[in-house]
């Protein structure tokens, strides 16, 4: 009778360099960078309620949670791509704004 193989690790799952989880860590940590950075340069009324949602090098959509703060994110959205790419991502080439759905109906 064969015996069942041993439970891998987390750790080895993470680790492993093909794998999907380490893809998908790789994708979390780089829009957590990003976000961090995006946090760092936007005036001190939008920072709460902006956040990147998504990310790809060349893109960048950021959400605001309503529409009144996605105007205003709009306005300075030239200025903070110009920001971004001082700040070392350099491959950006576009922000994209969205704005949350909203909730009350």
């Amino acid at each position: 009778m064969k015996r069942p193989s041993r439970a891998k690790s987390v750790a080895d799952i993470l680790n492993k360099p093909a794998g999907k989880l380490q893809s998908l860590l790789k994708q979390s940590n780089s829009l957590k960078s990003i976000n961090e950075s995006v946090q760092k340069l936007l005036p001190e009324e939008l920072k709460g309620h902006c956040t990147v949602s998504e990310y790809n090098q060349t893109s960048l959509i950021i959400t605001a949670e309503s529409a009144v703060w996605g105007t205003r994110l709009r306005y300075i959205t030239s200025d903070l791509l110009a920001d971004l790419r001082q700040a070392g991502h350099y491959s950006l080439a576009n922000i994209q704004i969205k704005v949350k759905p909203s909730q009350s109906r």
